[in-house]
């Protein structure tokens, strides 16, 4: 598979890829849950709707968009979501990564790959980015061993940060700067 295919990556246990118009029901099965929208932004849509999923399709798929699909390797299936957020001003040069995953994908490796992939990929892509960021609830310990085993540093927390669902969380903050990303490499 090539670029021109809208595949990103091609890595061992998946596909980074454009997303695609058929994609909307994949979407739906993998991210229709608690299980993923409970750590998300509000932004991430619960109950996950077919309707969303096809606006979500439409925002991806602009022109210049980082916002991608992780498929299966033998069906191309979308099993979840990765992506960056350009920050702008004096803080350009750095971007914010966000990602989800299908319950029935965890556990296997699949986000650290990834993860650890899409960075390498974005900093090739983009020679003058000084740095990634992530935020992670505190309690979701699945997505800080992603983090920290894909090379972030936790760089502090933001306590009190997030109340979602009537819960109050710790935001954990994590980064990897260049220069860590090229002396990892």
């Amino acid at each position: 598979m090539t670029e021109s295919s809208g595949t990103i990556l091609k890595l061992n246990k998946s596909i980074i890829r454009r997303y695609r118009t058929s994609d909307a029901e994949a979407i739906v099965d993998g991210a229709d849950t608690p299980l993923v929208s409970e750590y998300m932004t509000a932004s991430f849509p619960s109950p996950y709707t077919l309707e969303k999923a096809r606006e979500w399709i439409k925002i991806a798929g602009e022109e210049g968009s980082l916002h991608f699909a992780i498929c299966t390797i033998d069906s191309n299936l979308v099993i979840g979501g990765c992506g960056f957020q350009h920050l702008t001003g004096v803080e350009s040069r750095t971007k914010v990564i966000g990602y989800w995953l299908s319950p029935k994908y965890w556990g296997q490796g699949i986000m650290t790959e990834v993860i650890t992939s899409f960075s390498d990929w974005i900093f090739g892509q983009v020679p003058t980015l000084l740095k990634l960021e992530g935020s992670v609830v505190e309690e979701n310990r699945g997505s800080i061993k992603v983090l920290e085993r894909a090379g972030y540093q936790h760089e502090g927390t933001r306590h009190m940060a997030v109340c979602k669902n009537g819960r109050v969380s710790n935001c954990m903050l994590f980064g990897l700067t260049r220069d860590q990303w090229a002396n990892a490499a």
